[in-house]
């Protein structure tokens, strides 16, 4: 189980940079040139070379801004989703040096230094694609892994204060990676370019304090804002794009007015995890993984420890739930919500009057419903009978519609 990701000059095609996660050796500079070469001769001859199958995995070619292209190489099953892989990959370049910078590649030498402080958001999001690199796994690559916690609501107003003070806007929380509580006006964002904040957050490595310019790849694209970092606790930070002035020092200084008086309420919220869901959400005991995805927000909650972190499933380790929940959403439950339909997805889209679908193995079952604006897939013992399935899922999705510590 391996992914690979590479980028390089369109025209000329030198090398920019090569990231892999999982067992694989590093790719040589010629196979790069063949595998450009390859792309480069369809091109000439008024083709498009999609992607193609190799020894239990795929090669895909995507050409951005006719100035670079990525190669996503994939095996072991994480090439399913390796198309909206090298979308995010190039989200994240153009956050870090704007999208003229990625057009023009005057000086590759150049670019190529710059983009080196991209490496951590792509290196998070090719682990958050292995489910044995715990906690980073993720299952919805485009959606915002969140926590829902009580306190949300609560720390919406710190935030709305925090931002208002040091003159800024979309401000953020996040705890594990996991999106905890937002700004009132973060909604304005894109999923996108929220998801590529919250890396931002999740990539600090402990720094208490840093702030980066960064361009948001649909809002502003060509002009940069500053985002500053703080580190709050451990594994939790503080997000919030503002303009040049406060200064660092003035910042780290109103930080502490802001947050201090709620200390204990951050630490209450990170006791959530990593179940991600209130107490007040129970769960039957046949349930062994659940995804919940709150389709209008983009953000999804993805949980294997709903029952207690004492009680260990005898059914399959967390790795494997978190491969066959992100596999049955993605070929298949993805299917019932229309609107996160992938860019470049040639699938059939159902026309609206399937609401749910299961899948029955002899190892396990798994149910998604789709219920408004949320869809539930649910990960089952395979003892369960299918209607006994059903009204559980329902079940969930009724708790979470009316479940007043919830605040999205």
């Amino acid at each position: 189980m391996s992914v690979i990701a590479i980028a390089v000059a369109a025209e000329s095609g030198v090398p920019i940079f090569s990231r892999k996660r999982g067992n694989n050796d590093n790719i040589q500079f010629s196979t790069i040139a063949s595998l450009h070469g390859i792309n480069m001769f369809t091109k000439c001859h008024n083709l498009s070379l999609l992607n193609t199958k190799v020894d239990n995995g795929t090669i895909l070619w995507k050409e951005y801004c006719k100035s670079i292209t990525l190669i996503g190489i994939a095996t072991g099953g994480l090439e399913c989703d390796l198309e909206l892989l090298l979308s995010c990959i190039y989200d994240s370049l153009v956050f870090f040096i704007g999208k003229k910078e990625l057009e023009n590649l005057k000086n590759i030498d150049q670019i190529k230094r710059d983009l080196r402080q991209c490496y951590p958001i792509i290196d998070y999001l090719l682990e958050s694609l292995d489910p044995n690199s715990l906690p980073r796994s993720t299952i919805v690559l485009d959606s915002i892994q969140s926590i829902l916690c009580p306190q949300a609501q609560q720390l919406q107003q710190v935030l709305d204060n925090y931002a208002q003070t040091v003159t800024g806007r979309w401000a953020c929380l996040s705890i594990h990676g996991h999106l905890v509580a937002t700004s009132s006006d973060f909604c304005e964002l894109d999923a996108r370019e929220a998801r590529l904040l919250l890396l931002l957050a999740a990539a600090q490595d402990g720094v208490p304090l840093r702030d980066t310019l960064v361009y948001l790849p649909l809002m502003s694209p060509n002009v940069a804002f500053r985002a500053v970092t703080c580190k709050l606790l451990a594994d939790v930070y503080v997000l919030v794009i503002c303009g040049a002035t406060p200064p660092l020092s003035q910042i780290d200084e109103i930080v502490l007015q802001c947050w201090e008086g709620y200390a204990q309420i951050i630490k209450e919220a990170k006791l959530v995890y990593p179940r991600n869901f209130p107490m007040s959400v129970s769960f039957d005991p046949a349930l062994i993984g659940v995804l919940l995805i709150n389709i209008n927000k983009r953000r999804c909650v993805f949980s294997r420890h709903l029952h207690g972190s004492n009680q260990k499933s005898r059914v399959m380790s967390g790795v494997h739930r978190i491969d066959i929940l992100r596999t049955f959403f993605i070929t298949t439950a993805r299917d019932l919500a229309p609107e996160l339909k992938v860019e470049g997805d040639n699938k059939d889209i159902l026309d609206g009057t399937v609401s749910e679908t299961y899948w029955c193995s002899e190892y396990h079952k798994c149910h998604a419903q789709r219920s408004g604006n949320y869809l539930c897939c649910a990960l089952y013992a395979p003892t369960v009978p299918n209607h006994t399935m059903r009204l559980l899922t329902n079940q969930i999705l009724q708790d979470i519609s009316t479940n007043k510590e919830i605040f999205w």
